[in-house]
């Protein structure tokens, strides 16, 4: 009676190999030549096995599993096998050229071979020029009368945030502060000037960014004060808002005094009430910096004037390794190489130059990040 016995080698084949088995496989460019014998089964034939060839090869240029086993029989050794397994996914190829030598079809190709990053990847850092609008004040009722006067506080709070930020280029936009009161006020967006000649944001320059912020100062029963942030990028090209995020904060007030006194609280105490509020905005702008400049790089392609192009540069994050993608027909993934970069704005074409650049239009792609 005979009894098989099966056990993976992959270590001890590898090592006796001289070869390791690689941990995940990193993003890779690759070239190599695939080659097939003629053997006149037609020419279709030939170009399709030396092209499968090819690709073989650079899947295994791109990293390699090795695994084994043995069958024992009665303590006889019946086999010995190896499996070699690639390791990496081609994510996409263009063939650089097709010859024929002597009696061999070559094809010589350029992949692209590994896995795709995580999709937040913010090893990418952008840079943030910003243009900051005076932040709105809106002040109910209840809240002790000296608040109404924090505008111009909270105004160099916001700035001392965003300058703390070495990634921001900061601007202050002047003459754009509505009077703070002790109800909402009319934003700037709905005053007569800006219904008939528009507003600042909308003189913003391309590539700028502005901030807009408005804060809301409330009582909490007696002896709370919550301040409520509502922040908004606003994109100077007219794209409109970008990004936005809202936050609070809540802040005791003084316990040993009666509710009356706080009206007139000294110069010190409103200091301290000052920074603890610029805390909770520095938090915020913090928030706020932090998703717009590791932000996923993604959107439509652009067809103009025979170029794809997306509204993304060098001051977003993006270098000449970068590559974008797309899910692909005939390949996992259509891939595509940066061709001009400028400060917000990106030409690319794809790996695969064969592909029609219009027919790529509209088509929505993410960039990621790939080694020298």
């Amino acid at each position: 009676m005979s009894r098989l016995r099966r056990g993976l080698m992959g270590g001890l084949l590898a090592g006796a190999l001289g070869l390791a088995a690689p941990a995940q496989a990193e993003i890779r460019t690759v070239e190599v030549v695939g080659t097939a014998a003629e053997t006149g089964l037609g020419a279709t034939l030939t170009r399709r096995r030396a092209l499968e060839d090819a690709l073989i090869e650079a899947a295994i240029q791109g990293g390699a599993d090795i695994n084994g086993y043995t069958a024992v029989s009665e303590g006889v050794l019946v086999s010995d096998q190896m499996v070699l397994r690639p390791s990496s996914h081609i994510l996409d190829y263009t063939v650089l050229s097709e010859t024929t030598e002597s009696g061999f079809y070559k094809v010589r190709l350029r992949a692209v071979v590994g896995e795709l990053p995580p999709a937040q990847n913010c090893a990418r850092r952008a840079q943030l020029d910003v243009l900051l609008y005076e932040p709105k004040l809106e002040v109910d009722l209840r809240v002790p009368a000296w608040a109404a006067q924090l505008q111009p506080d909270l105004a160099e709070a916001f700035a001392d945030a965003l300058s703390r930020h070495s990634e921001v280029s900061l601007q202050r936009a002047g003459g754009d502060t509505a009077p703070p009161g002790r109800s909402a006020q009319v934003g700037n967006d709905l005053d007569y000037a800006a219904l008939t000649q528009g507003t600042r944001a909308s003189q913003t320059q391309p590539g700028k960014l502005g901030f807009r912020a408005s804060v809301k100062l409330e009582m909490v029963g007696e002896r709370l004060l919550r301040m409520t942030l509502a922040s908004r990028l606003v994109d100077g090209g007219g794209q409109g808002t970008v990004l936005q995020d809202r936050a609070q904060q809540e802040i005791r007030l003084g316990t040993k005094l009666p509710f009356r006194a706080l009206n007139v609280l000294a110069a010190p105490d409103r200091r301290e009430i000052v920074r603890l509020l610029g805390q909770g905005i520095a938090a915020h702008v913090a928030t706020l910096v932090e998703r717009y400049a590791c932000r996923a790089l993604t959107g439509p392609l652009q067809y103009t004037g025979k170029v794809l192009s997306l509204p993304f540069g060098k001051k977003d994050g993006l270098t000449k390794h970068h590559l974008a993608y797309s899910e692909g027909r005939d390949t996992p993934y259509i891939l595509f190489e940066i061709v001009k970069l400028d400060a917000h704005s990106v030409q690319l074409a794809p790996l695969d130059r064969r592909r029609g650049l219009k027919s790529l239009a509209g088509m929505q792609v993410r960039f990621m990040e790939i080694g020298q």
